[in-house]
């Protein structure tokens, strides 16, 4: 059997030593973390924890969508580059009827588990680290909840690009580029809304001139300022 894949921890997400001393944070960043891969489609998280032993992941490359699904409506959560994957065997509440974990892409996760909880131990600042880095990705999803209560679709899916260009987009001559892949049902999920009005509200703000389709995601034209600006005919209100 072959070695397991490491990454170091520098390497995976150097602020996580943000509040070590230069001279710590130096040697806790040659922590090597074993890299885990997935494939495109479903993934079992609690499969893959209960046989790695970890707590957790952190993703190196890829995206994951996390589905909630009450009654008949499903809730979608992104975790891409930087976000990290929590343990979560508490139950849910009894309103959940299903939830599961999907690499939209073939997906590279750093495992947090005994290599880590070792290095905490000898500077108990990464615990701080990673738990101001879990605090920043629930802002992000705090973010992502207010989005949804926009009054109009178009506004909401504008800003929820904009909200994750903050963490994935790369700024371009041409504008912002966004290399993010979903489809248009999977950002219905992501903003409370019908696959058909978004893809409504896509040919809508393409045509205002706010965002152009690209090979590897969305081109963001202008700023976020101008989310106030989106407009459309008639009514997208679902």
């Amino acid at each position: 059997m072959g070695s397991v894949p490491t990454i170091r921890l520098f390497d995976a997400e150097p602020d996580l030593t943000r509040f070590l001393a230069p001279d710590e944070a130096e040697r806790a960043r040659e922590t090597q973390l074993p890299v885990h891969s997935v494939g495109k489609g479903d993934v079992d998280v609690a499969s893959l924890f209960d046989h790695t032993g970890a707590f957790g992941a952190l993703v190196l490359e890829g995206m994951l969508l996390q589905s909630l699904r009450l009654s008949n409506h499903a809730g979608l959560r992104l975790l891409g580059p930087g976000d990290v994957l929590s343990l979560t065997q508490t139950p849910h509440s009894m309103l959940v009827i299903d939830d599961h974990c999907r690499a939209t892409v073939p997906t590279r996760l750093a495992l947090l588990e005994r290599e880590l909880l070792l290095a905490v131990r000898r500077w108990p600042q990464l615990a701080a680290g990673l738990h101001a880095h879990n605090g920043e990705q629930s802002e992000r999803l705090a973010t992502q909840l207010m989005i949804c209560q926009l009054p109009r679709v178009d506004q909401r899916l504008l800003a929820l690009m904009w909200l994750l260009a903050e963490s994935w987009g790369q700024v371009t001559p041409a504008g912002t580029l966004l290399p993010v892949g979903l489809t248009h049902a999977a950002l219905g999920g992501l903003i409370g809304a019908r696959r058909p009005t978004v893809t409504l509200a896509l040919g809508n703000l393409s045509a205002a001139g706010m965002l152009r389709r690209q090979p590897r995601g969305w081109l963001l034209l202008g700023t976020p300022d101008e989310l106030s600006n989106a407009r459309r005919p008639g009514r997208l209100a679902s």
